[in-house]
């Protein structure tokens, strides 16, 4: 199996792209296949990876640019290199730590999208007190019809049945209200919908419960779903800050602190985006995982560990089974 990865777009550089694919090399089999400038990465792999490919390339595209244009002008663009590559035989998935619009713009117009889908979908998993959730979209879909947020519920779905294990996942709709008459013109259309489908809709979640599991996909537009959670990351690390600051505040807080340390660890481990390392773009005709630009080595081994198993349970084959029934 090789592994396309693009080392343009991590915040730490090409550097933790490498790492990152040598620590899940610990635990999976597959050839690395870089895309970026090949002295760097030499460098950086410095005889560490037995075996491994490098796409050479300087160009890539940033998240200042507008997608679209930039995925039909820079051909020699690390992202669009790499979904080239991905339609060569043996080349079997796609890791992008960049820009977000530029691998939607690259899914659509040269992966292309999966027959019966209007628009891919980013499904970010939620650290959860509960169950497994995952937010459907976080970003890629600013403006959706709710027809894309019923086909969302439906890759979610099968995603989670085939991936993550979860039987007969429970699909709820982020609104401002529990209640079926709230909302506006989009969730009010959307929650008929969903209502009428073959699906386990349990209705309308307010953002309160955006971490607490009640259900297994949490459907949204873009623009909704990327405020929801980016809000969540600034309370928790605000949170986060705060407990640091009482802890250092005196020699008897810092005693305290040392006999929770494990377990105040434990606690806010789930909140780690770590854990999960990325989100995959469902609803193109490739395998293709989304890793956040802050990522360090484990969140892109674990992205790494997260698409093999997404290859493996052939996923874009069953969610092409299912919108076609």
């Amino acid at each position: 199996m090789k592994i396309v990865i693009d080392t343009y777009g991590a915040d730490e550089g090409a550097k933790v792209l490498v790492e990152g694919a040598i620590l899940a090399l610990k635990d999976e089999d597959f050839i690395p296949v870089f895309v970026g400038n090949e002295s760097q990465l030499k460098e950086i792999i410095n005889g560490r990876i037995k075996d491994y490919e490098i796409v050479h390339t300087d160009e890539f595209i940033s998240n200042d640019e507008e997608p679209v244009r930039a995925i039909r002008r820079k051909k020699d663009a690390s992202i669009v290199l790499a979904y080239n590559k991905l339609k060569e035989e043996g080349y079997d998935g796609l890791l992008s730590a960049g820009s977000t619009g530029a691998l939607l713009a690259g899914g659509i117009f040269i992966s292309k999208r999966i027959d019966g889908v209007d628009r891919p979908s980013l499904a970010a998993s939620l650290p959860s007190t509960g169950e497994i959730c995952m937010l459907m979209d976080t970003g890629a879909n600013m403006d959706c019809k709710p027809a894309y947020l019923e086909e969302f519920a439906i890759m979610g779905k099968i995603f989670l049945q085939n991936v993550l294990g979860v039987e007969n996942p429970k699909i709820g709709l982020l609104n401002v209200g529990v209640e079926s008459h709230k909302g506006n013109k989009l969730t009010k259309e959307t929650y008929k919908l969903l209502e009428e489908r073959d699906i386990n809709f349990v209705g309308n979640i307010e953002a309160r419960d955006l971490f607490t599991g009640k259900v297994n996909v949490l459907l949204a537009d873009g623009f909704a779903g990327n405020v929801a959670i980016k809000t969540a990351e600034g309370v928790i690390d605000l949170l986060k800050g705060e407990l640091k600051g009482v802890f250092y505040k005196s020699f008897k807080n810092k005693m305290a602190a040392l006999t929770i340390k494990n377990d105040l660890k434990e606690s806010l481990g789930k909140f780690s985006a770590q854990k999960v390392g990325g989100a995959p773009l469902l609803g193109v005709k490739s395998y293709v995982y989304k890793a956040h630009g802050n990522a360090n080595e484990i969140a892109i081994s674990n992205a790494i560990k997260g698409l093999i198993k997404y290859i493996n349970m052939d996923v874009i084959n069953k969610i092409q089974g299912e919108l076609n029934d």
